[in-house]
């Protein structure tokens, strides 16, 4: 997991340093980030992580890479917390986060609607714990009565589809809502939508 996040904060600093122009001028280095804070929902239908997993809350990080009057170009990064739901005494999941590196476009409608279209890829690896007992006695006391705890993980990795947009209240605050979809694998898709609020700097 940590080496995921590293990767994606080193993509990000690496478009971060061929994006300069020395020769910018002050104007143009301002709202060069943005991040936002969200709830994040999961849409359940009938796969593993759908159906045993609820959508927590989550941030995204974007660095502004190019922009004119029109349109501009983002790279983030997103991370999304997931909590695991109950499934039984012998299985226990544990709760997992999404790391979503991803480079986008913005449409620059006016100064208050703007919509967007990111692609990137989405980390998400499901770890839960089985627990077996071999039985020799029916004293739980007794150490014949043996528990035997085995870790299983399951990465769920996948390409992101990811549009939205984004409602300014002022010159930095907004409120954003997007739809994300990630097709794991055939017949096992994941929908997700967000709704936050951002501060661009």
């Amino acid at each position: 997991m940590k080496k995921k996040i590293i990767l994606s904060l080193v993509l990000l600093v690496t478009f971060n340093f061929y994006s300069q122009d020395p020769k910018a001028t002050n104007s143009n280095k301002e709202n060069k980030y943005s991040v936002s804070i969200h709830y994040i929902g999961n849409l359940r239908n009938n796969n593993f992580v759908s159906d045993n997993y609820n959508g927590i809350a989550g941030i995204d990080a974007k660095y502004n890479l190019y922009s004119n009057a029109d349109l501009s170009i983002q790279a983030g990064l997103g991370l999304d917390y997931f909590k695991a739901r109950e499934i039984g005494y012998q299985l226990d999941l544990k709760n997992s986060l999404m790391i979503n590196p991803n480079i986008g476009i913005v449409l620059e409608v006016n100064k208050v609607f703007k919509p967007f279209f990111n692609l990137g890829y989405s980390f998400f690896t499901s770890k839960y714990n089985i627990q077996q007992s071999y039985i020799n006695s029916f004293d739980p006391s007794d150490p014949a009565f043996i528990t035997n705890l085995n870790t299983v993980k399951y990465n769920y990795d996948s390409v992101s589809i990811n549009p939205g947009f984004r409602l300014f209240m002022d010159k930095s605050l907004y409120f954003q809502t997007d739809y994300k979809y990630l097709p794991v694998k055939t017949n096992f898709n994941l929908h997700l939508f967000t709704v936050g609020i951002g501060i661009q700097f």
